[in-house]
């Protein structure tokens, strides 16, 4: 069976799932779908485990960064601006780094066959990209960099069809 016709024929459970995922790991999702949900890097492990054992694939990752206002020492914001955290005090504003997204031929295997085995190993190679990605200084501007990248948290786009609206 296809990745969203399988999705779509358990929406009801894979939504329940995913908005109980959603609060037990303080994710804050962008919008009302599940595009650029926002991970504190405590919990993204933690929640990218969860995603794959619901059997949700993660097709890209955005950047933001978490403006906390009681640690001036970060030198936040950086970025464009974004949404008020509902878990957190500050808020959240997206980088402008250039975001991760997943290999297209995996990608396609899946969505042409849903495979709940190949989404836990593409978002276990998403984590571990991630990991990667993270160890180098992201780049504020052209000659400035965020110190330890210590406001810079994922955003994780949940691949589900369109018309999924989060509750959260």
């Amino acid at each position: 069976m296809m990745y969203f016709e399988y999705l779509n024929t358990r929406k009801k459970q894979f939504v329940e799932q995913l908005e109980y995922s959603l609060k037990s790991y303080k994710v804050q999702p962008v919008g009302n779908g599940y595009i650029d949900c926002i991970t504190m890097k405590d919990n993204m492990k933690l929640f990218i485990n969860e995603v794959s054992t619901i059997g949700i694939l993660i097709s890209v990752v955005t950047w933001w960064c978490y403006v906390d206002p009681s640690n001036n020492l970060s030198g936040c914001p950086h970025g464009m601006g974004g949404p008020i955290s509902k878990y957190y005090e500050g808020w959240f504003s997206e980088l402008q780094n250039e975001a991760y997204e997943v290999d297209e031929e995996r990608l396609s295997s899946i969505i042409h066959f849903y495979d709940k085995q190949h989404i836990t190993l593409l978002n276990q190679d998403t984590m571990n990209r991630i990991e990667q990605i993270l160890k180098e200084p992201f780049r504020y501007t052209p000659s400035e960099y965020i110190k330890e990248n210590k406001c810079v948290i994922p955003g994780l786009w949940l691949l589900v069809p369109d018309d999924w609206k989060s509750l959260s």
